[in-house]
């Protein structure tokens, strides 16, 4: 089962009390649904936790007779998919009529006396995410979208998710859109938004997978960030000691390693005996304490005589 429908399952078992959290998730269930009109409601899915979830509550709700067909989908005989209609165009035209949208208005826009109060925006958002929602797995990217049919509806939503991340969270969560396929997809890709939104819709479990996986993900790159890191100085140190050797052989054969000073050959002596030690190990080696920067200065004036 993908992470999607398993956050349709754990949604599919949110409470509906008291009765204005039921209305509010109808009402977003038959409005992002695939059709929703005076003559005809249906949305399918593959989903069938959220096809039994769309029959019930849309059932128990505004009394209307549910159907659920099922067929084989184009990708073979494990994925079915699911059509949830209602059956009668005098049900379809009542319950459009009981949503408050006007017969004469062809724009469909949230009518916000269904969404009542505060508590019952995240209980509208499951509603929509139920018909025309997904999520990625976060193992693959993170990503979570609503295919709206609908231009206005779409602009709707956004507005809808920002005023409810201020409401809820204290912050604005924005959403962009895309069109594929004649549908608007309205996105979201920040992972924290989508946790807290997840979360706000119900799904708690799903929100925390997705916290796990990226505190997983940021302490291996974090771990790789280091590796690299420690490869890289690693080189950087084996570069310049290879430099350094290299002035002391080409200072032996110009006869000029006869004339350096007593703590020049000290150094060069040792940096020849240990040519692949970094400067802080090469300090341990000398009779006299030295410092790091000190025979740093003395390895880099050995490179100069020598004209590197």
């Amino acid at each position: 089962m993908s992470f999607s429908s398993e956050t349709k399952k754990e949604l599919c078992r949110a409470k509906l009390k008291p009765v204005e959290l039921a209305w509010a998730e109808a009402y977003g269930l038959i409005l992002f649904a695939k059709k929703f009109s005076s003559k005809e409601i249906y949305f399918r899915t593959e989903s069938v936790d959220a096809a039994n979830r769309f029959a019930d509550v849309i059932t128990t709700q505004t009394g209307a007779i549910v159907e659920i067909s099922k067929s084989l989908s184009a990708r073979g005989r494990e994925n079915i998919k699911y059509k949830v209609s209602v059956v009668s165009e005098n049900d379809c035209e009542r319950v459009y009529s009981q949503c408050g949208h006007n017969l004469t208005d062809p724009n469909l826009k949230i009518n916000w006396a269904n969404i009542g109060f505060d508590m019952c925006m995240g209980a509208f958002l499951r509603g929509a995410f139920l018909t025309c929602g997904s999520v990625s797995s976060p193992e693959t990217e993170y990503r979570l979208e609503f295919c709206v049919q609908h231009k206005v509806l779409s602009e709707e939503l956004c507005r809808f998710i920002e005023e409810l991340g201020e409401t809820t969270i204290g912050r604005r969560i924005t959403p962009k859109v895309s069109v594929r396929r004649g549908a608007y997809i309205v996105y979201i890709k920040d992972s924290e938004d989508i946790s807290d939104l997840l979360t706000i819709m119900g799904a708690g479990n799903a929100s925390m997978t997705i916290m796990q996986v990226k505190i997983m993900r940021n302490a291996e790159n974090n771990r790789i960030r280091a590796i690299n890191s420690q490869i890289a100085n690693t080189d950087k140190t084996l570069s310049a000691a290879a430099k350094q050797v290299q002035a002391i052989e080409i200072l032996k054969s110009d006869g000029k390693y006869g004339s350096l000073s007593e703590e020049l050959k000290e150094a060069a002596e040792i940096r020849e005996k240990y040519p692949l030690v970094s400067l802080k190990e090469l300090c341990t080696y000398f009779d006299k304490p030295i410092s790091k920067s000190g025979l740093n200065h003395r390895l880099n004036k050995l490179i100069e005589l020598a004209g590197l």
